[in-house]
């Protein structure tokens, strides 16, 4: 396990920062814009994602994943378009050219209205905290999709995986993707399921395209967003998908969670705020025990941090989150209450 950081735009002084905060791999959202990585069509350029790697690596840190563009793709699938076919061959070509390029993850998410919040509580020291209650909605408008089916979701969902994952797995590039934020009820919102709400259905997701290459940035604010007892069912769900499969088949090292969004909620389904991750609901040193546990080799990140007009870029939300994520990977490395001396003192 490493602590990692998820960045958008990697200037010489945020990449500086990281790395004096102790972030060891990266995770980038998108390519980054000054890169030349992205040609006109969308198709990524090899040597430019070589020279990015290399770029990172001068500041002591490896480039571990980046972002996958799948956006588009989704409303096309669901609407029948022709255009979904060639939006597929980019996305393909671009997953081989990371193979090509030795980027090891790609990350994506199947959020057609993005991430669902309904507004902010103050928290600790007047911070605001997002947060989602479902009864709060109050947007039901059908968007351009019309009213989608939960089947023609998992029809889409089935056609990209069946379409992406051999790439992947030729290419030798894990596809890790991110739960649909926030899960909701069956009927969803604006016309829109988000048929990726439960343990049970990230199951059905995995069980698709059976590969080593398929599978999750387990984003465990998301999971916990599924529970009514996230503090008992986070840590249930990081052994089941870390552990074994549904019919009880070992996953083998870290299973199915590729990279992990390391981040705290109070409250559960339908109802729930982002907070810091020491003031939450889950108890994060048992999570990160059982990562540990599982033989989990990638990234714990920050994602979600509570916002305040103190700090608007969220510059030192994140690097609380990074030093109690630091302290928390050193922690399970000990047993429960065993001390260590470290510069001579003890720890």
């Amino acid at each position: 396990m490493y602590l990692g950081e998820q960045l958008s735009e990697p200037s010489d002084e945020r990449l500086t920062l990281s790395a004096l905060l102790g972030v060891e791999k990266i995770a980038l959202h998108t390519v980054p814009r000054d890169s030349g990585a992205t040609l006109a069509d969308g198709r990524w350029d090899a040597a430019a994602l070589v020279a990015l790697r290399q770029r990172l690596d001068g500041f002591g840190l490896q480039l571990d994943v980046l972002g996958l563009d799948v956006e588009r793709v989704w409303g096309q699938l669901l609407l029948g378009a022709a255009e979904a076919e060639t939006t597929l061959e980019r996305i393909t070509q671009n997953v081989r050219t990371a193979g090509e390029a030795g980027i090891p993850c790609l990350k994506y998410r199947i959020q057609p209205l993005g991430v669902l919040r309904t507004g902010h509580v103050t928290g600790r020291g007047g911070a605001r905290y997002p947060m989602f209650r479902y009864t709060d909605w109050s947007d039901h408008t059908p968007t351009g999709l019309g009213n989608v089916t939960a089947d023609q979701m998992w029809e889409a969902i089935e056609r990209f995986l069946e379409r992406v994952v051999p790439v992947a797995e030729a290419s030798g590039v894990r596809l890790a993707c991110h739960p649909q934020d926030a899960p909701l009820p069956p009927e969803g919102v604006r016309g829109l399921p988000h048929v990726l709400s439960s343990f049970d259905a990230l199951d059905r997701f995995l069980a698709i395209a059976p590969s080593a290459y398929h599978g999750l940035n387990f984003c465990q604010g998301t999971v916990a967003e599924m529970c009514s007892d996230p503090k008992a069912e986070v840590l249930h769900a990081i052994r089941r998908f870390g552990f074994a499969g549904a019919d009880g088949t070992d996953r083998g090292s870290g299973g199915k969670i590729f990279m992990v969004h390391f981040r705290n909620i109070r409250g559960g389904f339908g109802d729930f705020e982002e907070v810091y991750p020491d003031n939450g609901d889950v108890d994060m040193l048992a999570a990160a025990r059982a990562y540990r546990e599982i033989g989990y080799h990638g990234m714990l990140c920050p994602d979600h941090v509570p916002r305040s007009d103190v700090d608007r870029g969220g510059e030192r939300q994140f690097a609380f989150c990074l030093g109690y994520i630091r302290a928390a990977i050193q922690a399970t490395r000990l047993a429960p209450g065993r001390r260590t001396e470290v510069g001579g003192s003890l720890t």
